[in-house]
C-alpha cells in the first residue's frame, strides 16, 4: 500500500534513481493523476517535467471499465480502442452513444490541453519517462504511448507504482523499458493500492508544474 501519490512517485523515483544511466531525461505525467508521480520522479531525476492530456472512455454503465481512451500533446491527439471491451459496449448500448460519450471527452480533453499547453516540452530526440498513478487495463497509457511516438523521441519507458501483470507484459515489447514497483496476481483496481486515492485538481497540477525547479 502507499500513502498517496506522493509517496509512491518517491519511491518509484528513488528506484529509477538506481536503475537509469546519467543523462537527461524528460519525465511526463498523464493529467491528471499521473502527473504527482511524474513530479516525484522528475524531481528524483533532475529531469524536464510535462504533462500528457489523456482521458478514458468508459463504459457508460461503469465508467471505470474502458473501451478505450484518447490523448492530446500539444496539437497532435491519438485515439485507442480495446476491441473486446468497445463490442460489448456496442452491442448494449449502441453506436450513436459511444459515439456522443467519445465528443463529449473530446471536447474535455481539448480543453484540458490547452489549460497546460504552456508546459509541454519539446520531445524530439528525448529520452522519456511516462508516468501513471498505475496501470489497469492500460487503456490511457496505450493512447498516451500512441501519441508520443509521433514526436520521434529517442526512447519512452513506461514508469507506475502499480500495474496488472498482464498490461506490463502486454505493453513491454513496445517500449524501452517498464519500471514498476507492484505488480500484484490478485490486481483488482490502482485504487486499491493507496490509502488516499483522492481526485487530483487542475489546480494542483498547475502546482507541481510551476514548482518543478
Amino acid at each position: 500500500m502507499f500513502e498517496n501519490r506522493s509517496h509512491a512517485g518517491a519511491a518509484l523515483g528513488m528506484k529509477l534513481s538506481t536503475l537509469l544511466p546519467a543523462g537527461e531525461y524528460t519525465v511526463l505525467g498523464l493529467l491528471r493523476g499521473g502527473v504527482p508521480i511524474a513530479y516525484e520522479v522528475a524531481t528524483a531525476l533532475g529531469a524536464d517535467l510535462g504533462p500528457v492530456a489523456v482521458r478514458k472512455l468508459g463504459v457508460p454503465s461503469n465508467p471505470e471499465l474502458a473501451f478505450g481512451a484518447i490523448a492530446r500533446y500539444g496539437s497532435s491527439s491519438s485515439h485507442h480502442i480495446n476491441e473486446a471491451i468497445y463490442r460489448r459496449a456496442l452491442q448494449y448500448f449502441g453506436k450513436d452513444e459511444l459515439e456522443s460519450l467519445e465528443r463529449g471527452t473530446g471536447a474535455d480533453l481539448l480543453a484540458l490541453t490547452d489549460r497546460f499547453k504552456d508546459y509541454c516540452p519539446d520531445l524530439s530526440g528525448r529520452d522519456l519517462l511516462l508516468c501513471d498513478d498505475g496501470m489497469a487495463t492500460g487503456a490511457t497509457m496505450k493512447a498516451a504511448l500512441d501519441i508520443v511516438q509521433e514526436f520521434s523521441p529517442a526512447s519512452v519507458m513506461l514508469a507506475v507504482p502499480v500495474a496488472s501483470p498482464e498490461t506490463v507484459a502486454e505493453l513491454a515489447p513496445h517500449v524501452n523499458g517498464i519500471c514498476e514497483l507492484l505488480t500484484p496476481d490478485n490486481f483488482t483496481a490502482v485504487g486499491a493500492f493507496y490509502e488516499d486515492f483522492g481526485q487530483v485538481s487542475q489546480d494542483q497540477v498547475l502546482e507541481l508544474l510551476r514548482s518543478k525547479p
